[in-house]
């Protein structure tokens, strides 16, 4: 991360990557996303499967599938998304393990994501941001402003615990983050964060990779489908050792020095 990114993080929160994912691998996982949104559950490929359809759930909730970079090639790149990856392993200090790789769709009927978080495993190490839960959410397509991710910025530093505020309370407590398809915002868990209401007449798909840096989280490696994976996903669902670099992470950060 540049010094810069550094900050941004360290300030805010999360931080913003621009245009990182190929306008043909958009179209690849728009078209997957709409196939496999529309189909039951039990037709989806294994072993994909969707939690938000289980359960005493809302009707109009924004419905996700689960472990989608075991069924596609386009999927497993953007787990391997180099642009990604280098801000994942600095914010983990090397030792980066995959717990999830979700398809999410909302529409205008979808309900408001309320603020939540996860943890408090932020800090300063070395001079550098360390997160210990990390989600990289991939735009597929255009998110305007005033709809979609929202944050209280700041707040994953967790020195006070905020008061009831509202998703669509103003700037500058919450802050709301447009988008373009192929952005990606990378966050701490532990930032309060939410989505307010879907106001277009396209759905709006995202991808949510999400990484710790220690042990493992969920249901990730699903042992039985290792097969259908490449050897570096697979290395990197393994559990992650502090201190440790995986084989995948050191060859990264190798082309990244070329």
């Amino acid at each position: 991360m540049t010094e810069y990114e550094k900050w941004f993080f360290d300030h805010h929160g999360f931080i913003i990557l621009r245009d990182i994912v190929p306008p043909e691998d958009l179209c690849r996982m728009i078209e997957l996303c709409n196939l496999w949104h529309e189909s039951p559950t039990e037709d989806l490929p294994a072993p994909l499967t969707s939690t938000s359809r289980s359960g005493n759930r809302s009707t109009t909730i924004a419905h996700w599938i689960n472990h989608v970079h075991y069924a596609d090639e386009t999927f497993q790149r953007l787990v391997l998304n180099p642009h990604i990856m280098r801000v994942i392993i600095a914010l983990t200090r090397g030792a980066t393990c995959l717990v999830d790789s979700a398809l999410t769709r909302n529409f205008k009927e979808s309900d408001d994501i309320e603020f939540h978080a996860a943890g408090k495993d932020y800090g300063i190490e070395n001079g550098a941001p360390h997160a210990g839960f990390i989600n990289a959410g991939i735009s597929l397509v255009d998110v305007p402003d005033g709809t979609g991710f929202v944050c209280l910025p700041g707040s994953h530093k967790r020195n006070f615990e905020p008061p009831k505020i509202s998703i669509y309370d103003g700037s500058p407590t919450v802050v709301n983050v447009p988008a373009r398809a192929g952005d990606c915002v990378i966050f701490t868990e532990a930032l309060y964060h939410g989505g307010r209401r879907w106001t277009e007449s396209y759905p709006r798909i995202t991808v949510f990779n999400r990484y710790v840096d220690h042990g493992k989280h969920g249901t990730l490696p699903i042992e039985s489908h290792q097969a259908m994976l490449p050897e570096e996903i697979r290395e990197l669902e393994q559990p992650a050792v502090p201190g440790q670099q995986k084989q995948v992470v050191k060859r990264i950060l190798h082309e990244m020095e070329i």
